[in-house]
């Protein structure tokens, strides 16, 4: 039930959605974290950037109508005291983005009424505009999801996982994907097989700085040659949308 990803002609990929040898994440560990169900047929992950808005990727988003999110999740198949579930039919995707190269492969979710946030839900933070040149390359960062856990997996996991790994430089990450890594695109390492997979999509990347969450990447895509091959794993680069994040919802980003 996860939610595919189209491939890219010379770009190996594979529809990105798991956690491949990571651990299993604590609840509340990431308070952030949107489980969306898309249309009840398929899956992807979130970030809460405000209480109204949730950040996801534009292939998971696009010719959806309904958006079942649930926030404050660790086990989806268990009914969690401090876990809120909305429906929301309220999503904006980029008007530049490519399906044929997941250029701009960024949305957003707008809830139906804000939520009130908790020991479990709380915001992610947006990088401020001072970083937008900053590449990240060498920090150590961690993605999140349900996804699957291997590659033979016959569906999402029911618990939330994370992996640590960290970013690597867009040239070297062009070497595996060519021309679909981009300014606007972020890249981190899948050595040792740590990667995002199947129904991870839309989740967030994240570095940890002064006690909190910041997000720098939304997951976008993984190698064809399979979540735990050791190619890099890629994301929109939210320093690359800070504007448009901002006129779409009004939230305002520091300078």
């Amino acid at each position: 039930m996860d939610r595919f990803m189209p491939e890219i002609e010379g770009a190996p990929r594979y529809p990105a959605a798991k956690i491949v040898n990571g651990q299993r994440a604590a609840r509340g560990q990431f308070p952030h974290q949107a489980a969306i169900f898309l249309d009840n047929v398929s899956f992807c992950g979130g970030s809460l950037i405000s209480a109204s808005w949730i950040l996801c990727a534009a292939h998971c988003t696009v010719r959806i109508s309904t958006f079942s999110v649930h926030l404050g999740a660790q086990n989806l198949n268990v009914a969690e005291a401090g876990r809120v579930g909305m429906v929301s039919r309220s999503a904006v995707n980029h008007a530049a983005y490519n399906p044929g190269n997941l250029h701009n492969d960024i949305s957003l979710v707008r809830l139906p009424a804000p939520v009130s946030l908790s020991g479990f839900i709380q915001l992610v933070s947006l990088p401020p505009r001072s970083l937008a040149s900053n590449s990240f390359v060498g920090q150590p960062v961690q993605v999140s999801g349900w996804g699957r856990m291997s590659d033979v997996s016959g569906g999402i996991s029911p618990q939330l996982n994370f992996v640590t790994t960290s970013v690597i430089g867009n040239a070297q990450c062009a070497q595996t994907y060519g021309g679909s890594v981009i300014a606007s695109t972020i890249c981190a390492s899948g050595a040792g097989g740590r990667s995002p997979c199947q129904g991870d999509s839309g989740g967030p990347l994240v570095i940890s700085a002064g006690g909190a969450y910041l997000q720098i990447g939304v997951v976008s895509f993984v190698s064809s040659f399979g979540c735990a091959s050791g190619s890099p794993s890629g994301y929109a680069r939210v320093t690359a949308f800070l504007g448009w994040i901002s006129a779409n919802t009004g939230i305002p980003v520091p300078g």
